[in-house]
């Protein structure tokens, strides 16, 4: 009983901490969007197996890959094998011919009493046997030896007292066998003998008769069997080695046939890629085969259809059922939540009807219907609310155009002054251009249907204004327009500056002789355009800077209407409407010295188009 206790126990804790672990699940997703939540669905339960399988796949085509390599390697080691035991196979066969021939032996036997009658029988027995070899195309040479005195050196028969010192005859005594296969390297004084060699030597003591010694060497076509191992070689390196020694081999480093055979030690390398030993005729070999090199990536561009295959089945026709899936969920949800962004901002706005009919379509619905009583709700207050609004922007723009109209008879008022001044000292004759001057500027004044005006033209009725000044004041007088054409576009209210440069003029210059010079400039910098109106009048002193500045930057509508000066404090004032609050009006002036105006235009409001330089005197 205690133990089914335990028992019970034991699964009521299992059972809560899986719904623990369940719990905190479900509360991880519930704060994932949609979006989120079937990308993971289609991560874990699509891509990812589908990932896996493909990387299965990868390895298995890598493992056959790998397999394919090693026969490929191994067959060209087996090849290889085979073509050095099929030479020396077909070089036994041929002295088996040769051993159990008894004309050759009667031939190597036999005393000679004359010359002539060697070279008779010489004839007659080499004739045949010499061509019959000369049809093994792995057999380059065949040569007897015999100890019999009566026989003369040369052509294919030697004695054997002249090799006794040679190295392949003393191998073969030492190994005191009927048949001996030897490689080596014959190195005589003549230097274009000097070769590799691989003989297959035999005694010829078939018929028992033993009284001299016979035998018979057959050189293969080292030629020969090298190009069969290099044909077989494919594009890797094969080395056969006998006793240490590259008997045979496709390197071009250690294939050159007019050298001793080089020592090896390619047991003790780390590149081999396969090995064979095997024995043939009481001589053992060894190959060695490395190099191989085979493109795994065309390998499996041969398996590529089949894996793209796969991958379109497991990943992409998932992947577009869930896309169709997501969108007509996440689609409708979002739109729902753009509509209830703009009932949070009071714009009630009524939802496409038809848009599905399931639960998200029931939902739509209702949205509807719950933004149809909100309007009806707040509609009046609402519509109160516009209407206050349009108010006070009507009372704004009512204030912009009447600062813009108390500017133009100040501004007449001085002008005309000057005239009449000026008819005073002078004929008829000037005071008829000089109200043509006026009459030019009023016509521009006149053209203009908006207090926001291009710098270009602002810039013209200020040159216009300064012309006046210039011919009232004489040559005493001066002015400089410097300003860019890429700000000609900017826009500005109208008589802004004139109002700034009149002052200077009226100010500034008011002193006897009325000698003095205005300079107007404008630039950008740091995210500003600044427009500087400089005079060398009389100056002030830094009470009357700062009172001035506090003054233009601070005074609103009311101070206008209480002062007796609208000039620059207008001027200001239309400046801060129609550029921003960033700006503002700077003043530098020493007494004696002059005064420099620097209004200061957030860049934001103004519109730039690049030109050149241009100066207007």
């Amino acid at each position: 009983m205690k133990s089914l206790g335990k028992l019970v126990s034991l699964a009521i804790r299992s059972r809560k901490w899986r719904h623990n672990v369940f719990e905190s699940l479900l509360e991880i997703l519930n704060n994932k969007k949609i979006k989120s939540k079937i990308t993971y669905v289609y991560i874990l339960c699509v891509l990812l197996p589908t990932v896996v399988t493909n990387l299965i796949l990868l390895g298995s085509s890598f493992r056959l890959y790998i397999n394919e390599r090693n026969i490929n390697i191994n067959n060209i080691a087996d090849s290889v094998s085979h073509d050095i035991v099929k030479a020396l196979e077909s070089a036994v066969y041929v002295t088996v011919d040769l051993y159990t021939s008894a004309s050759i032996n009667d031939f190597l036997e036999r005393n000679y009493e004359t010359d002539s009658d060697y070279y008779e029988d010489y004839r007659k027995v080499f004739d045949n046997y010499v061509f019959y070899a000369s049809t093994k195309h792995l057999v380059n040479d065949i040569t007897f030896y015999s100890d019999n005195a009566t026989m003369i050196n040369g052509g294919k028969y030697y004695r054997i007292d002249s090799i006794q010192e040679d190295e392949w005859y003393q191998k073969f005594k030492e190994a005191d066998t009927d048949l001996y296969v030897y490689p080596y390297y014959q190195n005589t004084q003549n230097i274009n003998n000097k070769k590799r060699m691989i003989s297959v030597i035999r005694r010829l003591n078939y018929l028992g008769v033993k009284e001299r010694e016979k035998i018979v060497k057959l050189d293969l076509n080292y030629n020969q069997i090298n190009e069969s191992i290099n044909s077989s070689a494919f594009d890797t390196k094969v080395y056969l080695c006998n006793q240490d020694r590259i008997i045979f081999t496709n390197d071009p480093e250690e294939g050159n046939l007019n050298n001793d055979y080089p020592i090896s030690t390619l047991g003790d390398r780390k590149d081999i890629q396969a090995t064979r030993k095997f024995s043939v005729y009481g001589i053992d070999w060894e190959v060695y085969v490395t190099g191989y090199k085979a493109d795994f990536m065309a390998y499996l561009k041969r398996n590529l259809w089949l894996m793209s295959v796969l991958f379109l089945a497991d990943a992409l026709i998932p992947a577009v059922m869930l896309a169709l899936f997501s969108n007509s969920i996440t689609r409708r949800i979002l739109l729902l939540g753009e509509y209830l962004e703009k009932v949070r901002n009071e714009n009630f706005e009524l939802l496409p009807y038809g848009d599905g009919k399931d639960e998200i379509g029931d939902l739509l619905v209702n949205y509807n219907h719950m933004t149809l009583r909100m309007k009806t709700f707040i509609e009046n207050e609402l519509k109160s609310k516009l209407e206050q609004q349009e108010l006070v922007m009507a009372r704004q723009q009512a204030e912009l155009q009447a600062l813009s109209s108390q500017i133009n008879p100040h501004f007449l008022f001085n002008v005309l002054e000057s005239i009449r001044m000026h008819s005073v000292l002078k004929g008829e004759e000037e005071t008829s251009r000089m109200i043509e001057s006026l009459a030019k500027l009023m016509r521009k004044s006149a053209d203009w249907g908006t207090d926001n005006i291009t710098l270009e033209q602002e810039i013209g009725f200020t040159r216009d204004y300064l012309e006046l000044q210039k011919y009232r004041y004489g040559d005493g007088f001066h002015y400089k327009i410097k300003l860019e054409e890429q700000f000609y576009s900017l826009r500005i209210p109208s008589l802004v500056l004139v109002t700034f440069v009149e002052n200077s003029c009226v100010h500034g210059l008011n002193r006897p002789g009325h000698n003095g010079s205005i300079f107007l400039s404008g630039y950008e910098k740091d995210g500003y355009f600044y427009l500087e109106i400089e005079d060398t009048g009389i100056g002030m002193d830094e009470v009357q800077v700062r009172k001035y500045e506090k003054r233009l930057n601070e005074a609103g509508i009311q101070e206008l209407q209480k002062s007796g000066s609208l000039g620059m404090l207008n001027a200001s004032i239309r400046l801060r409407k129609f550029c921003g609050e960033g700006t503002r009006i700077l003043i530098e002036s020493e007494p004696g010295e002059g005064t420099c105006i620097i209004i200061r235009l957030p860049s934001d409001y103004m519109y730039r188009n690049q030109a050149g330089t241009r100066d207007m005197n």
